[in-house]
């Protein structure tokens, strides 16, 4: 598969000149081939393919035609297009998946290039014919002199699209690192190489180095392999609901402020089998279509405590006091209840943009792009999510086998004889330390049992799928600090608070 490369923007935005100084930095001309559907003022440094978009509405298969002669003939490793501000970026999607180039060509990335002091005026007149472009870019090349009006156009730029890169007059080199990077990231490459260098020390060098090195890599390897199913389940319900999901279908079931949506958040933990950690980018998913944060919140925090893998986690850890699981449950709602109520009476506010022109999630593609298309933005944006989420849940990972293979011990190397009050607050503590899945924590807390009390096992088995290190880990990657930190404490006090009550009220 041949990668294509598309630079899109108005007449004048530097288009040729991005292109040019690329090719330059690459270092590939002999192996690139440019085509072109503009005539502008500034020359390519090598010969290429000039086609007129007005041919593409006039005889597709023509146009068609010509690039796959144009390949055929020079054989390129990659290939650059110059696509027109002035058309929709379906029309070009319309040549590039068409029966016969999608058999060999890709496009791999689309860079958008715009100036400052137009941009804005454009959208105005043209409409989707840029906000299709904006919403296909993967980066966006800002070239802006003036700083206060440059502020309020990447405001408005990255409300079409805000998982695309801006870059604010960049250099050649910043485009070139930029182009450069794998769309999986080099932290995702440098997972796997540690999990790989594990392998190879627990085989070939096992004697030569310490145990508690062993021990660590083993606790995050596991986490990380434990979570990966969930993390790829959650991206891939995620974008579904982002890209697939009506509208209407929202905001008939969960954008009303009715008992139906606060059942339908609570109880879909029964259809959806997810941990915590793959219910974060759903949460996101929902923010973003303008669900309200406390239903949304709410579908966070219980949809773990729910999950039936979960409950039957708990029902083996305690076969013999079924109690315990109708406690998980009961308490669990309440909590998440409590905790999505505060954030109804007072709202956190979160970053916005207002304007008066199209968002993205109100623009749709044309009636003519193709089904494929369709796969293909969902895939990729699955892929944008899973590979920023696994990095910030791998970092989680190994932070949390350095806690339980170096710290943890020291919480049981003495007498935990503590009042119930003191106990309650440090299974909450250690419940966010530990970092548990939710589908497993049940085992760690009948352990815990023979310890502390059942009120303080049971904020364990509350707080845990709830709030944890990890999960701030992957929340910071979607919202605010002010808005986790609220979080945080909003779920620990209402915790600790039931806690509390329940050994006031059954004694134990």
């Amino acid at each position: 598969m041949i990668p294509v490369y598309v630079v899109a923007g108005l007449l004048g935005s530097g288009k040729t000149t991005l292109i040019n100084l690329e090719l330059r930095e690459r270092k590939k001309l002999g192996s690139t081939e440019i085509i072109s559907f503009e005539t502008g003022n500034t020359e390519f440094i090598k010969r290429l393919l000039s086609i007129e978009p007005d041919d593409i509405e006039e005889n597709l298969p023509h146009v068609v035609q010509q690039i796959q002669d144009y390949i055929s003939t020079t054989t390129p490793k990659e290939i650059w297009v110059e696509w027109n501000g002035m058309f929709s970026f379906q029309q070009l999607e319309r040549i590039f998946f068409s029966s016969i180039l999608k058999e060999f060509c890709h496009l791999e990335r689309v860079i958008y290039t715009a100036k400052s002091n137009s941009i804005t005026s454009m959208i105005q007149a043209l409409g989707d014919r840029i906000v299709s472009q904006l919403y296909s870019a993967d980066y966006i090349m800002l070239y802006a002199s003036d700083p206060a009006q440059t502020k309020a156009v990447k405001k408005l730029l990255q409300s079409y699209n805000p998982e695309c890169s801006l870059l604010v007059n960049p250099t050649a080199k910043d485009i070139h690192n930029r182009l450069s990077r794998p769309i999986w990231p080099w932290s995702l490459y440098g997972i796997v190489a540690i999990l790989t260098l594990y392998i190879l020390l627990v085989t070939v060098f096992r004697h030569s180095i310490s145990y508690s090195i062993h021990q660590v890599l083993a606790i995050a390897s596991g986490i990380i392999f434990e979570g990966i199913p969930f993390l790829l389940l959650g991206t891939i319900i995620s974008s579904a609901i982002t890209l697939l999901v009506p509208d209407r279908w929202l905001i008939r079931y969960l954008k009303d402020d009715s008992i139906k949506s606060y059942g339908i958040a609570v109880g879909s933990g029964l259809l959806l089998p997810v941990c915590d950690c793959a219910t974060i980018p759903m949460f996101n998913a929902l923010l973003k279509r303008g669900i309200p944060q406390h239903i949304g919140l709410l579908f966070m925090l219980a949809s773990p405590i729910m999950n039936p893998i979960a409950l039957l986690a708990t029902y083996y850890a305690f076969p013999d006091t079924p109690q315990i699981i109708l406690a998980r449950i009961i308490g669990g709602m309440l909590i998440a209840c409590m905790v999505a109520l505060t954030f109804k009476w007072k709202p956190h506010q979160l970053p916005t943009i207002t304007n008066n022109l199209p968002q993205p999630k109100d623009y749709q593609y044309g009636s003519s792009n193709q089904e494929g298309n369709k796969k293909k933005i969902f895939l990729l944006h699955v892929e944008r999510e899973f590979s920023q989420l696994i990095i910030y849940f791998s970092a989680a990972a190994f932070t949390l086998a350095l806690f339980q293979v170096w710290i943890k011990p020291t919480f049981f190397s003495g007498s935990l004889d503590v009042a119930t009050p003191i106990a309650n607050a440090l299974l909450l503590v250690l419940a966010f330390l530990f970092s548990l899945c939710s589908t497993s924590d049940a085992i760690i807390g009948r352990s815990l049992s023979n310890l502390f009390p059942i009120s303080a096992v049971l904020g364990f088995l509350w707080l845990g799928p709830m709030i944890d290190i990890k999960n701030v880990y992957m929340l910071r990657q979607y919202i605010s600090t002010s808005f986790i930190l609220r979080l945080v404490i909003t779920i620990s006090i209402i915790t600790y608070i039931m806690t509390l009550l329940f050994q006031f009220l059954f004694n134990v």
